[in-house]
């Protein structure tokens, strides 16, 4: 069995480090180098990502709170109708009174339904419109772009 060991054991690191070629030092800088100009890039790519996370969440988040606000507007302007049509059924004469009032009730309720329908359609196609064009946008800044 052989042996295998320094030949001078007496070298100081000095010596070991003197004797490794410039070139092999000069590829552990540049190597050195690149990867902290990579790690810099990443960093960077990192915080944008973060940064369009951010937005995205705020942008859902006000819209979920647009949308809950235009449900409970919709709730209240539903139970106010209502009411309303209760009302005016105690007031009725006969029978023929009651039912045009059911009538007229549910015809005005069908119409308020469909434009609370269209209101909260329009708040939430806005919202995720506005969450697409923050997620390409954030995209576009956190890729290269590719040449042509």
């Amino acid at each position: 069995m052989t042996e295998t060991s320094n030949p001078n054991p007496t070298a100081t690191m000095t010596d070991v480090v003197s004797q490794i070629p410039e070139a092999a030092r000069e590829f552990v800088r540049k190597a050195t180098e690149t990867g902290k100009e990579r790690a810099a890039r990443v960093h960077t790519g990192a915080e944008g990502v973060a940064a369009t996370v951010y937005d995205i969440a705020t942008l859902s988040l006000n819209g979920s709170a647009q949308i809950t606000t235009s449900l409970m507007k919709a709730a209240h302007q539903n139970v106010e109708a209502t009411l309303g049509m209760f009302a005016k059924l105690a007031g009725a004469k006969c029978m023929g009174d009651a039912a045009n009032v059911q009538l007229e009730f549910v015809r005005d309720y069908g119409k308020a339904n469909v434009e609370q329908v269209r209101e909260i359609a329009d708040i939430a196609r806005k919202g995720y419109g506005e969450i697409e064009k923050a997620v390409r946008d954030g995209y576009a800044k956190v890729t290269p772009a590719k040449a042509a």
